[in-house]
């Protein structure tokens, strides 16, 4: 019962926390405001975190945990239109990075001052990278995307990694991050890095995912 109720309180504290590090600056909130957000006392909540960047890495951890459970690479390589679930999953991420959309958009600062959560931040990103390769060279091999270097193509993962993990960085810097703001980043994905490189059975792949749409 005892660990029911500290589960509930700990849920009840990461999501305040992540409500108003979205709604204002990471730094210029602490664990007062997160305490009084919950409605708690700062006491109970230093009873279950250490300090912020404990919360905050708890958090990351929960979104690194949903991303994982999309299975989004496996779930591309088993469809029988990639394009059309490569789409879908990058729906699914952007609306994952709406919810979590501060630890994107603060990450370079919270990395600054935290080095455990750096340390966890930069293994995620070299395993992203190295599926978002893999998916590449899965496309190149099933004839939808034209073959490339083989350098290219991790050049290629490491970009499509940076538009999508950092394009809300490049928004925030132009105004407030949106919904739309962030699904731009997948329109310039596919717009610059896929459309162009279609074989003609990718061609078709898309005409028969754009279709269905209609």
């Amino acid at each position: 019962m005892i660990k029911v109720k500290k589960s509930k309180t700990k849920e009840k504290i990461k999501a305040s926390a992540i409500k108003l590090f979205n709604e204002n600056e990471t730094l210029s909130i602490t664990t007062n405001h997160i305490a009084k957000d919950a409605g708690i006392s700062p006491g109970n909540l230093y009873y279950h975190y250490k300090n912020k960047e404990e919360i905050i890495r708890e958090i990351y951890s929960n979104m690194s945990t949903n991303y994982e459970s999309f299975n989004s690479f496996r779930n591309i390589k088993d469809s029988n239109n990639p394009l059309e679930t490569l789409s879908f999953m990058f729906d699914k991420l952007g609306d994952l990075f709406w919810e979590y959309r501060f630890l994107i958009r603060d990450s370079a600062l919270l990395m600054a001052l935290d080095v455990e959560l750096k340390k966890h931040f930069v293994s995620n990103q070299e395993k992203r990278i190295q599926q978002i390769e893999g998916l590449l060279n899965f496309l190149i091999k099933e004839d939808i995307l034209i073959p490339l270097p083989k350098e290219e193509v991790k050049l290629r993962a490491k970009v499509n990694w940076f538009i999508s993990a950092y394009w809300q960085v490049f928004s925030s810097t132009m105004g407030e991050i949106t919904k739309e703001s962030i699904k731009e980043g997948k329109d310039i994905l596919f717009t610059l890095h896929i459309f162009p490189f279609l074989t003609t059975k990718g061609k078709q792949l898309l005409e028969n995912f754009t279709v269905s749409k209609q």
